[in-house]
């Protein structure tokens, strides 16, 4: 009798929907996938957090973010020391606003609940870098960083993060040590990031580090030659070492090359316009003041 009772016990478990969820997403199918859990989440609402997880990613998939933030706090409702559900929503939040709260609150404890675990620390740290928590950034990335072997997209993402965070705490030396490192993984990925570059980039020219300036764009350019930020860099230090004609040409390429935002599109303009004065070229400088007058600073309201 009680082999039948322990039979009819283990009969009337029900089957686990994250197998059946993960077949439909492979195939493709990502409604199907969300019925699945969604299902079986109506059925046993104490069912595990991956299942919670799971359905939040779809919701994801869906570009539906009420309904996979809603589908994480109901799992925390029903799993409130889930370190994965914590993570999960506290990136949710993250993304949605990067100065949430609530998004750092859930971070905080997923990144504690998850010692072991360098994206927790990771997302953690990228809050609190936005959030002007930078001692919190750099304890979280330098332990993230202590963890495991880790990939080099992931290192140089977190090496440039340690970087600012200890730039902004006047941490030169560590600073510099962690942009070294972002830059030595960069330089030998297949797919070189600019972006992450330009970050040393700014580092050395608030010290006034020229030389090394000279080459980080130099190497930029070298990679990634259509990346106008690294032309106009270029453009200023041409302008630096008074050679006013080869500013110009550097900064109308930053101009027609990629990459650039408002900022950076202004710059070029009133470099070009400063240059062309100093070259006694007056209608090719009023041009381009007229430029500049007809797109005023991004950062400055209109009146």
């Amino acid at each position: 009798m009680f082999c039948q009772a322990g039979i009819a016990w283990q009969q009337s478990q029900p089957p686990n929907p994250i197998p059946a969820a993960q077949a439909k997403l492979q195939a493709g199918d990502v409604a199907g996938a969300a019925a699945i859990l969604a299902s079986a989440m109506r059925a046993d609402p104490q069912i595990a957090a991956p299942v919670y997880l799971l359905l939040a990613d779809c919701y994801l998939k869906t570009q539906d973010s009420k309904a996979a933030e809603a589908t994480l706090r109901s799992g925390l409702l029903v799993h409130p020391d889930s370190p994965v559900l914590e993570r999960a929503l506290g990136e949710l939040l993250f993304h949605a606003k990067v100065d949430s709260t609530e998004a750092g609150t859930h971070l905080a404890r997923a990144a504690k609940l998850l010692p072991r675990d360098p994206e927790a620390r990771h997302y953690y740290a990228q809050w609190a870098y936005l959030n002007a928590r930078d001692r919190i950034c750099a304890e979280q990335e330098r332990e993230a960083l202590s963890l495991t072997v880790l990939n080099d997209l992931a290192l140089l993402q977190m090496y440039t993060l340690l970087g600012m965070c200890e730039s902004r705490l006047e941490n030169a030396d560590a600073a510099r040590t962690a942009f070294e490192h972002a830059d030595q993984v960069n330089s030998r990925r297949t797919v070189y990031d600019p972006v992450a570059a330009m970050q040393y980039l700014q580092f050395v020219t608030r010290y006034n580090d020229d030389a090394s300036a000279r080459r980080i764009v130099d190497g930029i350019l070298g990679r990634v030659p259509e990346f106008g930020p690294a032309h106009l860099e270029k453009a200023k230090q041409y302008d630096r070492g008074n050679e006013p004609a080869r500013a110009v040409d550097e900064a109308r390429r930053a101009l027609a090359a990629s990459g650039n935002d408002a900022n950076v599109e202004r710059a070029a303009h009133v470099l070009i316009a400063r240059c062309l004065s100093a070259l006694g070229d007056a209608e090719g400088s009023l041009r381009e003041q007229q430029w500049i007058e007809a797109h005023p600073n991004p950062e400055t309201p209109r009146r």
